[in-house]
């Protein structure tokens, strides 16, 4: 069985879940990534990724020059091998970069068993989507006086704080 992280955009999870804009990203081993990383990344929209993964692969290519052909071989192998077991990884950085929040793990023997095993769950018993309530917004500070910013025009009736006369 493989496991899933599951991603939402923010806003309300039952909206995602209703425009199917949740994604799922496989934990472990990429091996389109290792094959084929400089499709892999553009086709998950990893933009930023894939300039670096362009970046690494000009300074291995420059280090392949300067140290001679064993250097650039294993340096090369090295880092495909490490590309690939970090890129779901990498995925799930740029889905966090992007402003997505993680809201659940899925397991199943592939991905559409583990996406029918999280839309069960998340509907729950009653067959709807149990939706959070978004969290309150914090408490208001009282500790510190309200004073309106200097570059705005002064407010009819605000007098102001004492000695804040010129």
């Amino acid at each position: 069985m493989a496991t899933w992280t599951v991603h939402a955009p923010e806003g309300d999870l039952g909206e995602a879940i209703a425009a199917d804009r949740l994604v799922f990203a496989r934990e472990g081993f990429a091996w389109a990534a290792l094959f084929l990383p400089f499709l892999w990344a553009p086709f998950h929209r990893l933009w930023v990724v894939c300039l670096g993964w362009l970046g690494a692969i000009a300074a291995i290519e420059a280090a392949d020059l300067l140290a001679g052909d064993a250097v650039g071989t294993v340096l090369s192998i090295a880092f495909a091998l490490w590309f690939a077991a970090s890129a779901n990884d990498l995925r799930r950085w740029t889905l966090e970069r992007r402003g997505w929040r993680l809201v659940g793990l899925a397991s199943g023997a592939d991905l559409d068993e583990a996406e029918a095993r999280f839309f069960v769950k998340a509907a729950g018993e009653k067959g709807t989507i149990a939706v959070l309530p978004p969290a309150p917004p914090p408490p208001p500070r009282f500790d510190t006086p309200y004073t309106p910013p200097r570059d705005l025009p002064p407010i009819v009736g605000y007098a102001g704080a004492p000695g804040d006369r010129p």
